[in-house]
């Protein structure tokens, strides 16, 4: 990092040059009555790609594949939006005046758990995929679980099949033991999409230095979560925490593994619904709805703060998208996988 200087470009000129990338925006079925508007808010903050979350553990394979069915569909329709399904269609979406739409997996219950099944998704657009979520399945242990197993056989398997076809593999959600095996086990580099450092904020879904650490050693990224229950002691948001978590691992690691993850919560009915449903979200450490959040419309405050900070163009670049980016070129097959 240096100091920024009097020729260095304004927060608008550099989000203006750069790919901006969020990893995380909800798009299951419960998410989507106010999905289309938010997808115009990113677009108009300056945002270049969004990946849309098509399908949760807790999804079966064939209501998952009739939602996604449906949801691309809609997607290709839109004249604003583009469909990308690789790095090339990211960096030509931007080009274009479009906002780059990709797809993942929150668990890998719309694949039964079945490693067979990675092809097929990759196939139809799914770039990435949690292997565990929260809780215990049958590839290994959520973030929640209190035993903290690691990745069953089946779950090495799935790794393996992962980086054959293409499939980025994800850690948020997933256990301390079974996410240090995913990085292991891969011999592709790993992501974190949407997760916060536990240094600053103690909470499960946060990850440890030592997670940070060995994802960093195979040049993953993790994107910054913006939701205060990760954020902050007192649950608040707001650029200032999201900062001060991208700062952490950026001391730690170095900025070229930080990226953006802000998972906006424009589904916070259906989450209170989800809450009141049931004492595990309160047992583990989450408030009760609304969770406050950190805005696309808050790009050019975050920029302005990382430049503040003393991050240099460069630097600022990679967390917006480029190292995202990189990873994901890292992984994807140039063409459908076989």
């Amino acid at each position: 990092m240096s100091s920024t200087s009097a020729l260095a470009p304004t927060a608008a000129q550099l989000i203006r040059q750069s790919l901006v990338w969020e990893s995380a925006v909800g798009w299951t079925p419960e998410c989507l009555a106010e999905g289309p508007s938010m997808l115009q808010r990113f677009h108009a903050s300056g945002f270049s790609f969004v990946s849309l979350t098509i399908g949760a553990d807790w999804d079966r394979p064939e209501p998952a594949l009739r939602h996604f069915a449906r949801q691309r569909r809609w997607l290709e329709l839109q004249p604003d939006l583009r469909v990308v399904e690789s790095v090339q269609d990211v960096r030509r979406a931007k080009v274009d005046g479009k906002l780059g739409v990709g797809f993942h997996l929150q668990g890998a219950g719309p694949l039964g758990h079945e490693p067979a099944l990675l092809a097929f998704w990759y196939r139809l657009g799914v770039r990435w995929i949690i292997p565990a979520y929260n809780t215990r399945n049958p590839l290994g242990d959520g973030c929640h679980e209190p035993g903290d197993a690691g990745l069953s056989m089946l779950g090495r398997a799935f790794v393996t099949e992962a980086n054959r076809v293409g499939m980025m593999l994800d850690i948020s959600h997933a256990g301390i033991r079974t996410s240090l095996d995913i990085i292991d086990h891969s011999s592709k580099p790993v992501i974190c999409s949407h997760s916060n450092a536990r240094a600053i904020k103690q909470h499960e879904r946060n990850i440890t230095d030592e997670q940070i650490r060995a994802l960093a050693s195979r040049d993953g990224v993790i994107g910054v979560n913006s939701i205060g229950a990760f954020v902050a002691e007192d649950n608040s948001s707001g650029v200032a925490g999201l900062v001060r978590h991208i700062d952490h691992i950026a001391q730690l690691v170095g900025p070229q593994h930080v990226g953006l993850g802000l998972d906006v919560v424009f589904y916070q009915d259906f989450m209170t619904q989800l809450y009141d449903a049931s004492p595990l979200m309160a047992q583990r450490g989450y408030p009760r709805p609304p969770w406050a959040d950190v805005k696309p419309e808050a790009l050019p405050e975050l920029v302005e703060a990382l430049m503040r900070r003393g991050y240099d163009k460069d630097a600022i670049i990679g967390v917006l998208g480029e190292n995202f980016l990189r990873v994901a070129a890292a992984n994807w097959r140039p063409g459908a996988a076989h």
